[in-house]
């Protein structure tokens, strides 16, 4: 003899799916704040700044947009003349313009 299996109800259902609903969204939240505060950590030793790998930059420069931050490209010379490129990643437009703007008061190279 086959066994039935008890029925369920609109509401019950519906109260369900709500549930777990909420618990994915509370996951989600969860899950992106632990995203945001781990990409918040710097690396140790990572360039930061356009001065400390250049004395010297070209007249151009580029930004590329991410889906999660920048990217500001510079070649220049180096403290040894030699030609190098910073390519420094950033999360916010500030910290972007905090990098164009160092850009523009650096001694341009020949």
């Amino acid at each position: 003899m086959a066994r039935q299996k008890p029925k369920v109800s609109e509401a019950e259902l519906a109260a369900v799916t709500e549930e777990l609903k909420q618990k994915f969204e509370t996951l989600t939240t969860e899950e992106n704040q632990m995203a945001k505060s781990k990409a918040k950590v710097k690396t140790p030793g990572a360039v930061n700044r356009l001065g400390d790998k250049l004395v010297k930059v070209n007249e151009n420069f580029t930004i590329n947009m991410y889906d999660n931050g920048y990217m500001i490209e510079v070649g220049g010379r180096d403290d040894e003349d030699n030609w190098k490129t910073a390519k420094i990643i950033v999360d916010t437009v500030d910290e972007l313009l905090v990098l164009v703007r160092e850009a523009t008061e650096i001694e341009r190279a020949d």
